[in-house]
């Protein structure tokens, strides 16, 4: 699953007007997507000695620094989406275009401060935006969401978004509301997608999704009561599946992944 572990090349960093130099990465989004060059590589600025140009620096990668927003380049560049860009990169790589998609739609949402509409800053001391004129300090948002695997022996409820690639189906899952308990949010989603009751709620990993800006809270549930009933507006479709007739899953980078192949080794022995 994508994370950043203690021992990962990849340091994130908070430098605003870091001084570019030749042989950073540059980081370039587009909304959803990430601009690579031809070669299916992050653009490395090339240049005959050090720049005076500045902008912002999210990271490291072995001492080369990771360029945010760079403006004065230009490439031949291809754009793909985010998440699918670990297709093509090695983990380090990936894992600062995970972050740098998070700060990318951050800084690009709040250019102006909520309060009194003036431009704001990077604030020097930590990763954060403060207002020009009022002082107002603006934190990256995170927002939590719950995945959950249904279980009912050994079969696993599984299901499909309208937004899925084509015949793949996955886990459930939801935004967690105002007033609401992590638990709480987990039987309202399930009630509200597929129709049933569900018990034995266990939490089990989270994984920081920054696309742009989840927090996934993993969970499994066993199922209780009810038929099946998908609402027909985040759920196209929904069925039972085991170890037999599994359909196309997501990818081996997801927590739904996750959750589904850890079902299925923990109950090997009573699956034929």
């Amino acid at each position: 699953m994508f994370s950043i572990p203690d021992n990962s090349i990849f340091k994130p960093a908070h430098q605003p007007n870091a001084i570019a130099k030749e042989g950073d990465f540059l980081f370039f989004y587009d909304d959803k997507k990430i601009g690579l060059t031809l070669e299916n590589t992050i653009p490395i600025l090339k240049i005959g000695s050090p720049s005076t140009d500045t902008t912002y620096c999210f990271g490291h990668i072995n001492h080369r620094q990771c360029l945010l927003e760079y403006k004065n380049y230009s490439a031949d560049l291809q754009f793909i989406e985010s998440p699918s860009s670990y297709l093509h990169l090695p983990e380090e790589i990936y894992q600062a275009v995970a972050i740098g998609s998070h700060l990318y739609h951050f800084r690009m949402s709040h250019r102006y401060c909520g309060k009194c509409s003036s431009l704001t800053l990077d604030k020097k001391d930590e990763q954060a935006l403060i207002c020009s004129a009022c002082s107002h300090i603006i934190y990256p948002k995170i927002s939590p969401c719950v995945i959950m695997l249904i279980t009912r022996g050994r079969e696993m409820l599984l299901a499909r978004s309208p937004h899925f690639r084509p015949e793949m189906m996955s886990t459930l899952a939801g935004f967690v509301s105002i007033g609401e308990t992590i638990e709480q949010t987990v039987v309202r989603e399930i009630k509200e997608e597929v129709g049933i009751e569900v018990e034995n709620l266990k939490y089990v990993c989270s994984q920081p999704w920054p696309f742009p800006d989840s927090l996934m809270l993993g969970f499994t549930a066993e199922y209780k009561s009810g038929e099946i009933t998908i609402d027909n507006r985040e759920i196209e479709k929904a069925g039972w599946f085991d170890k037999d007739n599994l359909p196309l899953l997501p990818n081996k980078m997801s927590i739904a992944r996750y959750l589904i192949e850890t079902h299925l080794q923990n109950n090997s022995a009573i699956i034929p």
